[in-house]
């Protein structure tokens, strides 16, 4: 635990360093984006010394990196407001958006993606290919529109976007959440679905679990206690995966509904350059990778205890 800590330290680090650099070589002046056409020298000169963009650039990154480990990231060109602040604004949808599509995601892939691996051949075999590859294939963009299109505009049933806070309006809420879920999450659950497929086909043709049909157990046990715990290691990692991919920001679903998500505030920190934003909101989808990844390595060894030796 402690090695895979001090590797995902130093990936950090380096991710930082890349992202500073990166956005350092964008040509156009940010100062003069966020003051507009009339300012004065005196207005241009404040509000570099005060972002530090008067210092070199090596002292730059330092300085920023020594915030950045306490919780400061700095203020934004565009509002005037923390980067911190910003950021927690706008966590809420994301993490709200993300639990939810995963939760249908792993809803869809589990038993489609076990079935059609207990049944190969079979119509629920061939009905799970054709579902997963269309959800593979059809973009998530495409498919927000469609839902918009039949359930808001058609039907209208639910609103078309935007988001309410839990505490505000619990029903609102739900009737928010329910078209970006589903949006995020058959794309995930498609993706799932496949592994989770080849995964049992896997461990059920593995040596313990014929070894364990010929001792004549249940086949219910046999499952539970020999294909299914040996499964979960792919579903596992491939689960964490496509969390952090959507604690990252679905960005095209967040604008197609509406939704202020992180995705959406990165993407506006790029069309202002906003500099302190879009560092942040990156160095904080990379440490939601290490942090899952952490915790995928870590589940590793509670299913599999040979992985601890």
């Amino acid at each position: 635990m402690l090695r895979r800590a001090g590797q995902s330290l130093v990936v950090l680090v380096g991710v930082s360093v890349l992202v500073f650099s990166l956005i350092h070589l964008v040509e156009g002046d940010p100062v003069r984006r966020a003051l507009g056409t009339r300012y004065s020298q005196e207005a241009y000169d404040a509000l570099r010394a005060r972002n530090g963009l008067d210092l070199p650039l090596v002292e730059q990154y330092f300085t920023w990196a020594g915030r950045a480990l306490t919780g400061d990231l700095g203020v934004s060109f565009r509002s005037g407001e923390p980067v911190t602040r910003l950021i927690a604004e706008r966590l809420p949808a994301t993490l709200t958006l993300a639990f939810a599509a995963i939760l249908l995601a792993l809803l869809i892939a589990v038993p489609l993606g076990t079935i059609s691996a207990l049944r190969p051949r079979s119509v629920v075999d061939r009905f799970a290919t054709v579902i997963s590859q269309f959800g593979i294939s059809v973009p998530d963009f495409w498919l927000a529109i469609v839902l918009i299109l039949v359930f808001a505009g058609t039907l209208g049933w639910l609103p078309s976007g935007g988001y309410v806070p839990l505490s505000d309006d619990p029903l609102g809420w739900l009737q928010r959440l329910i078209l970006p879920t589903i949006a995020t999450g058959v794309v995930s659950g498609s993706v799932i679905t496949r592994f989770v497929r080849s995964s049992v086909l896997e461990a059920l043709g593995s040596d313990h679990v014929r070894t364990a049909q010929a001792k004549g157990l249940p086949p219910r046990q046999v499952f539970t206690w020999h294909v299914l715990r040996n499964a979960m290691l792919p579903l596992v990692t491939v689960t964490g995966v496509q969390l952090a991919y959507l604690l990252s920001g679905v960005v095209v679903v967040e604008i197609v509904f509406s939704w202020p998500g992180l995705g959406q505030l990165a993407l506006q920190a790029v069309e202002a350059r906003d500099y302190p934003v879009l560092q942040g909101a990156v160095l904080l989808f990379a440490l939601v990778f290490l942090v899952i990844n952490l915790a995928v390595d870590l589940l590793y060894t509670r299913i599999d205890p040979r992985i601890r030796r």
